[in-house]
């Protein structure tokens, strides 16, 4: 089985919640962009869970 697309999708939302986690610590959220950050990560959760599930058939 080939894992690399799996892979390639943790990285990814490994480097984002990096980036998140700095932007937080940094104190560059604000409301506005709070809530955009929120929606643009419940959508690649929900890509993350789909590539999963993708993998897991």
């Amino acid at each position: 089985m080939d894992t690399a697309p799996l892979d390639q999708a943790l990285d990814r939302a490994e480097r984002a919640l990096l980036r998140i986690e700095r932007s937080i610590e940094r104190g560059a959220m604000h409301r506005g962009q709070d809530n955009a950050l929120r929606h643009k990560v419940s959508a690649v959760l929900t890509e993350l869970d789909d590539l999963i599930r993708e993998t897991a058939r």
